[in-house]
């Protein structure tokens, strides 16, 4: 039985005879490609001192799909409530209370994810986790964009 050589992988072909891995790195691009239109559409719409990326600086420490990001001085659990049936998404920390209270807004910690990830309060507190899909298209994306702008401004009365 031959070993292949170190660091050369097994082509796989699907069912049509394409390379799963090249479909694989073009969904990343997509993704990618759809994750940064959604960040840049929020920043456009809110500015950069309420948008902020929570993900890692460097390119090659993201998952192409994700967005973490904070909107300063939102309560991330009003704003889902706003938005949920429009948006798929979810908060991006688990509140902590010792009363119990399940209002995000009456909370005064964050998550201890988003602490060690250095995410400063007024931002974790209004974190949203985004994904988007190797089919997720520009339209897509413009309308969720537009649709979180919209509940952001409601609570921050802009």
């Amino acid at each position: 039985q031959q070993t292949k050589p170190a660091g050369e992988e097994e082509q796989k072909y699907d069912h049509n005879g394409n390379d799963i891995n090249v479909q694989w790195q073009q969904a990343a691009i997509h993704m990618k490609n759809m994750r940064h239109r959604l960040y840049h559409n929020l920043v456009r719409s809110l500015g950069e001192d309420i948008v902020r990326d929570n993900g890692p600086k460097y390119e090659q420490y993201r998952l192409p799909n994700t967005l973490s990001v904070g909107f300063k001085n939102v309560q991330s659990g009003e704003l889902l409530q706003n938005i949920q049936m429009d948006v798929a998404c979810s908060a991006g920390s688990a509140c902590h209370s010792d009363s119990g209270s399940s209002n995000c807004g009456e909370q005064k910690i964050s998550s201890p994810v988003l602490e060690a990830m250095k995410v400063p309060l007024e931002y974790a507190r209004g974190t949203l986790r985004l994904s988007v899909g190797p089919t997720s298209t520009v339209d897509e994306i413009d309308e969720a964009s537009d649709i979180i702008v919209r509940g952001v401004k409601k609570q921050l009365a802009l």
